[in-house]
């Protein structure tokens, strides 16, 4: 009987502590089909992903090599994020500025300029200043050269597999090149940081004056048309992130849109078609977004809230202390089963040892009161 009993405990506490790894396995379930037939897109690579969870979408030739124009420059911004301060103040060099080739857009930033790290950064991701992001690649590596390896190394740990940056900026380069799904990666990452966030969803930003020009009338429009309320390509529920053309790569966008608590991105690279020019990407875009928007918003927004009444319950803030939940998935969010076997040995053997202590605990007060009523009694157990 007594067996039965603590049997019937550990069941129970097994319910309760295992209820995230329970809910983990509803979270899974499959998405209904949807013919992606529908939605037209013409650009020769495209992908698709919902942020939060990474899952793909749609996807459009994703693994195929392409040159990334400047959509180099979102991993330009998170390297100057995660190593420099906004405050940082930074003198823009004359090789800066020259290095750009003519016809490639600039910030009109002047040399012997002092500007802080924040106005750089609005400099790169607005007008997609080419020497802009020269001046944070020499500031942050040094030299452009070594801030082009620093890139590589970002965008491996990342877990891009297809990429490689030779400059900061996106100028063409023959032995540049990414793909759709490794600029989802990014442009993913990019999106948890906060600052990122802003300046890529700001429409204009007007740089201050400076030692080395006197008026603020330098103000920048966000080449991004999904941000800008007066463009016809606006999308009301875009939140970024970077465009890029140049003759070889063709149009491109990197582009975010969220709705409540609901955020897709959408990559788009080579983008041609003709009735539209430089429009293509946007109108290509869109469609991918409202795609999402009509067809899975409903579904991640529940599992949103399932997420956060699963954070909120006991249960899971008991796994949170004892549990490295990043190695419960692998990058791929495949299930790494050897750990989930070793968490389930491990409670088992914790969950053993707690009944055995409250067993112990429970015979004890017994002996205790056998003991104050039958003195001469001598308790066996």
């Amino acid at each position: 009987m007594k067996v039965k009993k603590v049997f019937i405990i550990y069941i129970l506490i097994n319910l309760i502590l295992f209820n995230t790894f329970i809910s983990a396995t509803e979270i899974e379930q499959n998405i209904s089909d949807v013919n992606i037939t529908d939605v037209e897109v013409y650009a020769p690579s495209a992908l698709l992903i919902e942020k939060e969870t990474g899952e793909i979408l749609f996807s459009k030739d994703a693994y195929s090599i392409r040159y990334p124009a400047s959509t180099v420059k979102i991993m330009t911004a998170i390297l100057a994020l995660e190593r420099t301060n906004f405050t940082d103040v930074v003198t823009v060099s004359e090789s800066s500025i020259t290095s750009v080739p003519s016809g490639y857009s600039i910030s009109n930033i002047k040399a012997g300029e002092n500007l802080t790290l924040e106005n750089l950064l609005y400099a790169l991701l607005l007008p997609s200043g080419n020497d802009a992001a020269n001046v944070i690649a020499e500031y942050v590596g040094g030299s452009v050269t070594e801030f082009a390896n620093m890139m590589n190394k970002k965008a491996a740990d990342i877990g891009c597999k297809n990429t490689i940056f030779t400059n900061p900026n996106g100028v063409h380069d023959e032995n540049m090149h990414t793909t759709a799904y490794d600029l989802a990666l990014i442009a993913r990452y990019a999106m948890n940081n906060t600052a990122f966030r802003e300046i890529v969803s700001t429409s204009t930003y007007t740089m201050p004056s400076s030692n080395i020009y006197p008026d603020a009338n330098r103000t920048y429009q966000n080449s991004n048309h999904l941000v800008n309320k007066s463009s016809a390509d606006f999308y009301e529920y875009a939140t970024g992130i970077k465009t890029g053309f140049t003759n070889a790569a063709q149009n491109c966008l990197v582009s975010s849109a969220k709705k409540e608590n609901v955020e897709f991105i959408a990559v788009v690279l080579g983008a041609t078609e003709s009735n539209f020019g430089e429009h293509s990407k946007f109108k290509d875009t869109k469609n991918l977004f409202e795609y999402a928007f009509n067809n899975y918003f409903d579904y991640y927004e529940d599992l949103y809230i399932k997420k956060v009444n699963q954070k909120n319950s006991l249960s899971t803030k008991i796994i949170e202390t004892l549990v490295d939940t990043n190695m419960i998935v692998d990058e791929k969010n495949s299930p790494r089963w050897g750990y989930v076997i070793y968490l389930i040995a491990k409670f088992t053997l914790i969950l053993i040892a707690i009944i055995y202590v409250l067993y112990l605990i429970i015979i004890i007060i017994k002996k205790y009161i056998y003991k104050k009523t039958h003195a001469k009694y001598k308790f066996k157990y």
